[in-house]
């Protein structure tokens, strides 16, 4: 990528507190208490109602309601819920990590409290596709199809064990908004060095420019501390057990998740790839991934 271009991935137009103005009049946000746990959600229906209901989850930073975009990906007569992730809207996330099990419990209750029964499908993009399988991986019997679109989570870099994984990280992170602004400066530095890839560059100032964001990242890093799938060799062996459940697909232009990523699902599922970036939510890659060839 050269100075010129422009990385391929959206930057936040809107914030997940933010309601997109295209979202139909009909979906509505909501939110569900359960114990400690709150989850924000709205509910998409098709014409004449149904019970039977798919999950799908967003990506980092964005709003719920981006993922109207999968309807395509849905049976006839299927329901559509969209849950806020944690550190997202009204949706539980702060300096503590939330427990799978009580994550999950409470988007039970969801289903409960509106009448509708999950079919078995469930779609995650992002941030949200690393939570999706971290799902799978802990109740697979509960799955009957888990589509993951460009997922995080298969690959743990240096600066994330760091901050997450140690308590060194952990205290630094309690009190890094002192330091968000001369680590912009030294990312800055790097860049004009041509030590730091451009899309790189980005994509951190995109993170870092705001003590709103930066305030974001740290919550949502600490409340889904647990939300990461198991080791490669006994992700492979929950999938030989419940057989062609998972499938992926990837940009095969992304750089913010790396087609690359896509060596760790060898053995557990099939991997598609598609003529994008970051983009996998884009109306004309859902059509080909409804619709394959």
């Amino acid at each position: 990528m050269n100075e010129k271009e422009q990385p391929n991935f959206d930057f936040m137009v809107l914030s997940s507190d933010v309601v997109p103005k295209s979202t139909p009049a009909e979906v509505v946000r909501k939110v569900h208490r359960q114990g400690t746990v709150d989850i924000e959600y709205a509910i998409w229906q098709p014409q004449g109602g149904s019970t039977s209901c798919t999950i799908a989850l967003h990506g980092f930073s964005r709003p719920l309601e981006d993922m109207l975009s999968v309807r395509p990906l849905l049976d006839d007569n299927t329901a559509l819920l969209m849950p806020h992730l944690p550190a997202h809207g009204r949706s539980s996330g702060d300096h503590r990590p939330l427990a799978t099990s009580d994550w999950w419990a409470a988007l039970e209750g969801v289903l409960k409290k509106e009448g509708l029964h999950f079919n078995g499908t469930l779609i995650g993009y992002s941030l949200g596709g690393r939570v999706a399988l971290t799902c799978f991986s802990l109740f697979p019997s509960r799955f009957t199809k888990v589509t993951l679109l460009a997922p995080d989570g298969l690959v743990k870099n240096p600066g994330y064990r760091f901050a997450v994984d140690t308590a060194l990280g952990r205290a630094w992170m309690n009190q890094s908004e002192r330091q968000r602004k001369t680590v912009v400066q030294v990312l800055t530095w790097l860049r004009a060095a041509h030590l730091l890839p451009h899309h790189i560059y980005q994509f951190f100032l995109f993170h870092l420019d705001s003590e709103e964001m930066w305030a974001m990242v740290i919550d949502c890093w600490c409340s889904l501390q647990q939300f990461w799938p198991p080791p490669q060799r006994r992700l492979r062996a929950i999938s030989t057990s419940h057989n062609a459940v998972i499938e992926a697909h990837f940009g095969e232009r992304d750089k913010v998740i790396k087609p690359a990523n896509a060596k760790k699902l060898k053995g557990i599922c099939p991997v598609h790839f598609h003529p994008c970036g970051h983009g996998l939510l884009r109306t004309d890659i859902i059509e080909r991934i409804a619709s394959p060839s």
